[in-house]
């Protein structure tokens, strides 16, 4: 439930009053003047003309902020430039293991997180789209297991941006090429199968679950 704002008053925060004087009419007047100006600036009226010129013409400086997708753009590419780093200092262990998960499997998938566990929207969408058109099998491979596999497929697929799909050992698509082949079924051409998918009064339709 929304609640109405109120905004709080200190408890030390209060009006003084002078003791009064009778001793003349003006000071008389202005005792009362000086606490009548102080509540009026307390309950916030409007100032004077020339104050309000004053305030207008001051320079008001705020406090410039990024912008979240730029930051986060940048530490990315930090994260990147480190990662191949990683793998430049381990390359030759490196690609004698992932080379030959490309040699021995007909798909791999780098990706952030696991097919059921995905760690970011681009894999989740690639899995979905994996899915869809029964690309299988496929091997996956965690790029935040360890810096030197992001670096490992960011230099082979020239793509900083994953996940990155390789068919038959050559690199396929990253994420955005991937969702252009699938809009235009030329993924569910390539690399998909029919064989999977269920039949009879569901014929087409993804099978619901295979153990």
């Amino acid at each position: 439930r929304l609640k109405t704002f109120r905004p709080r008053v200190s408890e030390q925060t209060h009006l003084r009053c002078p003791v009064l004087s009778l001793s003349s009419s003006s000071s008389f007047a202005a005792m009362f003047r000086r606490p009548a100006l102080q509540l009026a600036r307390a309950v916030g009226a409007p100032r004077t003309a020339a104050s309000a010129a004053r305030r207008a013409q001051a320079p008001r400086c705020f406090a410039s902020a990024a912008s979240p997708l730029e930051a986060t753009a940048k530490l990315y590419e930090e994260v990147v430039a480190k990662s191949v780093k990683e793998y430049q200092a381990n390359q030759k262990e490196v690609s004698a293991d992932l080379d030959a998960e490309l040699a021995s499997n007909k798909m791999v998938l780098f990706m952030e997180g696991t097919p059921d566990a995905p760690k970011s929207e681009a894999s989740m969408n690639t899995v979905k789209m994996l899915t869809q058109v029964q690309a299988v099998p496929f091997v996956s491979v965690d790029v935040l297991s360890h810096p030197a596999i992001l670096g490992y497929t960011v230099t082979k697929s020239q793509r900083n941006r994953g996940p990155h799909l390789y068919v038959n050992g050559s690199f396929y698509a990253d994420h955005d090429g991937l969702l252009a082949k699938f809009n235009t079924g030329e993924l569910a051409k390539s690399i998909g199968t029919e064989g999977t998918k269920s039949s009879g009064v569901f014929g087409g339709e993804l099978p619901i679950a295979t153990y």
